[in-house]
């Protein structure tokens, strides 16, 4: 009787890890990009020439996201040089910050060109879709999100 019930627990222990681990996937940038802009083409039924156009706004945003990445693990890198010398120098690390802070400046800058690209090419009515998807997922967020309360 001892024998069924720890056998049970432990099936019931294994089953409940396979369940954890399988939903635990990890998507790359690029794939939520990827899944977020059918989504988009989908919704709004963009023509062929607006999926190219979002497509080349994807690639160069995903390019200088990059960029924005790499600059921030080269400061935490950075950070860590300086906290392991003896002297710590502000100067150089405010330098290495400013750096990738005008990195991120210029992304926001790109997003913000293309974002506006991509509005010129949409009809009227892809663009009160558009608005309504968004208004809808604010109302999701304000729910689900603890920060946007």
């Amino acid at each position: 009787m001892l024998l069924k019930g720890q056998c049970g627990v432990i099936i019931a222990i294994m089953i409940s890890a396979l369940l954890l681990v399988s939903g635990c996937r990890y998507y790359t940038p690029e794939k939520r990009m990827d899944w977020m802009l059918k989504r988009i083409s989908r919704e709004l039924k963009l023509t062929e020439t607006q999926k190219e156009q979002l497509d080349r706004f994807k690639t160069e945003l995903m390019i200088k996201a990059r960029e924005v990445w790499v600059g921030h693990v080269n400061t935490m890198d950075e950070v860590g040089i300086q906290l392991r010398s003896d002297e710590f120098d502000q100067e150089h690390l405010k330098d290495v910050i400013a750096g990738n802070s005008a990195k991120r400046e210029e992304l926001v800058s790109l997003f913000i060109t293309g974002l506006a690209e991509f509005h010129s090419i949409l009809t009227p009515e892809q663009r009160n879709k558009l608005v309504k998807k968004l208004d809808k997922m604010k109302k999701w967020r304000k729910r689900h999100c603890r920060f946007s309360r």
